[in-house]
């Protein structure tokens, strides 16, 4: 869990050294006339105006990656964050796997961010990340204030990993990330289509769960921190949105933050329904299985767990992690997976 709420605790960090508008110099992005004057702000109320689309990205995560692959700009994307197999449909796996990496090999749970002679080599002129490592210059990364400096724009997205202050309850964070991109990027058509898709998709889900008895929730990931150790997916973290807008209840949604340490004494206390199994992409069916039987034998196996009643009716869901814990562009099929395993009859 140490990554992950460590990841949560130095957004101030991020916030202090990086709260500055941005620009960019007129020999890394050029003007368009056609395109006007475009200002876009950010998680950290970074202020960006373009006056024409970028054409040499740099994507320092992956859930960013997976935005700008789906909205058609693979070909303006100079560099990437290593992605983990089957993180991504297909065929947008496909095109990700071939691009050039910014760093070494996936492994899940690492949020050590692309390093800025590695960004730099990249020659981009626009960087997209979205947590507060992918900025974070004690870790070797640009902070946004040093990109700045160097002519480069940047953006850091909402619905990853930004530090708010009200509880996440729908993925409207997500919907201005994609028509941010949108206006950035000059793809305004593709934005607008892909936010009223995902609006159609939840807003079918709640029609169907709106009358349902929300059961309670506790999501966790084995790989990601947890092995063992007790951690509360708080009220700014996306998936509470998510297990909301399914029709579920988040056990941990009263704790302020993206991630808060807490103890197994207080899981039983809270005595969830249901435990949202969170895996990441892998190769193999067989792979994220695995992962599951891991995470189920451990609760099963606890003394201390077995009477939650979601370990004593075995009541364990498994969700694709790269769907559902962060901003991407399969958030509202998250959703709707979600409240058909809360809510089988209501999709009869």
């Amino acid at each position: 869990m140490n990554s992950r709420v460590a990841a949560a605790l130095i957004v101030a960090f991020v916030l202090a050294g990086c709260g500055g508008p941005s620009g960019v110099s007129a020999s890394s992005v050029g003007v368009d006339s056609g395109y006007g004057t475009r200002t876009v702000t950010d998680c950290t109320g970074t202020k960006s105006t373009f006056t024409a689309a970028p054409k040499r990205v740099a994507a320092v995560t992956t859930s960013v990656l997976e935005f700008l692959l789906a909205l058609g700009l693979k070909d303006k994307i100079v560099g990437v964050q290593a992605v983990a197999p089957g993180a991504f449909p297909a065929d947008l796996q496909q095109i990700a796997d071939r691009m050039p990496k910014l760093g070494g090999e996936y492994v899940p749970g690492n949020f050590v961010p692309v390093q800025r002679e590695q960004l730099l080599s990249a020659n981009p002129d626009f960087v997209v990340g979205g947590w507060p490592s992918n900025f974070d210059a004690t870790k070797g990364a640009l902070t946004q204030a040093e990109l700045a400096q160097r002519g480069l724009k940047s953006y850091f997205a909402l619905s990853a990993s930004c530090a708010r202050t009200t509880p996440v309850t729908d993925l409207s964070a997500v919907y201005q990330d994609i028509e941010n991109y949108g206006t950035i990027f000059d793809v305004k058509g593709a934005a607008d289509a892909m936010v009223s898709k995902m609006k159609n998709t939840v807003g079918r889900v709640q029609d169907k769960v709106k009358h349902a008895v929300r059961p309670k929730v506790f999501s966790y990931s084995w790989e990601d921190g947890g092995a063992g150790n007790a951690y509360a997916v708080g009220n700014q973290n996306l998936s509470n949105a998510i297990i909301s807008q399914a029709g579920g209840k988040n056990i941990f949604d009263d704790v302020n933050a993206v991630y808060g340490d807490v103890g197994w004494e207080q899981v039983v206390a809270r005595n969830p329904d249901v435990i949202v199994l969170e895996v990441f992409g892998k190769r193999t069916q067989a792979e994220f299985d695995q992962v599951i039987t891991t995470a189920e034998n451990f609760f099963t196996g606890n003394p201390a767990l077995r009477n939650v009643t979601a370990v004593r009716n075995r009541k364990f869901i498994p969700v694709l992690a790269e769907t559902y814990y962060l901003g991407g562009t399969r958030n509202a099929d998250a959703v709707e997976s979600l409240a058909k395993a809360l809510h089988p009859d209501a999709f009869e």
